[in-house]
């Protein structure tokens, strides 16, 4: 199986590429994941995964290789459980692209035992939707731990614009200014979303991919016209 895309998110290279080297982090947006350790350049973790019908556990290592920080990677994957097992090898860029950052990966995946009973089409539609989920739970993570942006120009506090040459200096009758505001508080942290809603997020996207608007329409006007023509001739 191939899977290959891209993602850009909305932040700056190197926050991205450290996102992507943390276990905490990736654990955070990833449900079902029990477990995610790092030693060396490899991951080990356990992770529970629902492909229609099959759902079970997996016990995984992904050795990172060929490494150019922060501009590249290549996983391999090697998951293996009551489902089946999975082999990967994935390639990974990033790309600084305007404010954000790009991520495009390019994997060959080989599934076996059962979870490829479920069928290809099947398989490729649920890997496309988990991966798609995955990244946009990292992507909110990381939005709301950025930093937040600077006042602009003139906004006590911060950054106010020097008095002109020549200008009176305020009567403030011997009293200190005023402080600034305090800076805000940071974004909370988007909530680990539950196996339940990550699992019928995916399912939307998978059904969407499998049944687009259109042909389930196409499908739904033929029936009309072939139900019409059956009492037309009855």
């Amino acid at each position: 199986m191939k899977l290959e895309g891209n993602y850009r998110f909305e932040a700056p290279l190197r926050s991205v590429w450290n996102a992507l080297q943390d276990p905490e982090m990736l654990a955070a947006t990833l449900p079902g994941c029990d477990k995610l350790t790092r030693e060396g350049n490899t991951f080990t973790g356990e992770l529970n995964v629902k492909i229609g019908p099959v759902q079970g556990k997996f016990d995984g290592k992904v050795d990172l290789t060929e490494i150019v920080e922060p501009e590249s990677f290549t996983m391999l994957v090697d998951g293996r459980g009551g489902p089946g097992f999975v082999k990967a090898s994935a390639k990974v860029k990033l790309t600084p692209e305007g404010d954000g950052t790009r991520v495009d990966y390019d994997a060959d995946v080989t599934v076996g035992g059962k979870i490829a009973s479920v069928g290809q089409r099947l398989i490729d539609a649920s890997a496309r939707a988990i991966t798609k989920q995955s990244l946009e739970g990292l992507n909110e993570r990381l939005k709301a731990m950025a930093p937040p942006p600077p006042p602009p120009p003139g906004v006590a506090g911060a950054g106010a614009a020097p008095a002109a040459a020549g200008a009176a200096e305020p009567i403030t009758d011997g009293e200190p200014p005023p402080p600034p505001p305090p800076p805000p508080p940071p974004a909370a942290l988007p909530p680990k979303p539950t196996q339940a809603e990550f699992a019928a997020r995916v399912a939307a996207e998978v059904t969407k991919e499998l049944f687009p608007a259109r042909k389930v329409a196409l499908l739904l006007i033929t029936l009309l016209i072939i139900f019409i023509l059956y009492k037309a001739l009855t």
